[in-house]
């Protein structure tokens, strides 16, 4: 996989996130989860700034992440997750993946 799938990854996830906060989800707490996406979207968007600039992928930030979005994300909306879950492999496929 190329720098370029890695993009698209965080794209996709970007998209789904935006998606996600239009459609007011709520946590598996019965809470509104604006303030969770927000966050999460603010992360997305600097993980993927510092892709596009050639930063290498921080692995910790995507387990730490994951782990988190998975203890609030309701049942019904774990496509994020997988979405998540690509970014991570698309990083480990790029040519330069520590």
């Amino acid at each position: 996989m190329s720098r370029a799938a890695l993009l698209a990854a965080f794209d996709e996830t970007i998209a789904a996130v935006r998606r996600l906060q239009a459609g007011a989800l709520r946590t598996t707490e019965g809470e509104g989860a604006g303030g969770e996406l927000a966050r999460l979207l603010g992360e997305l968007e600097a993980q993927r700034a510092e892709a596009a600039a050639g930063q290498g992928f921080d692995a910790e930030w995507a387990r730490r992440t994951v782990r988190w979005v998975a203890g609030w994300l309701p049942d019904g909306e774990l496509p994020l997750l997988a979405r998540l879950g690509a970014i991570v492999r698309a990083a480990a496929e790029a040519p330069d993946a520590p």
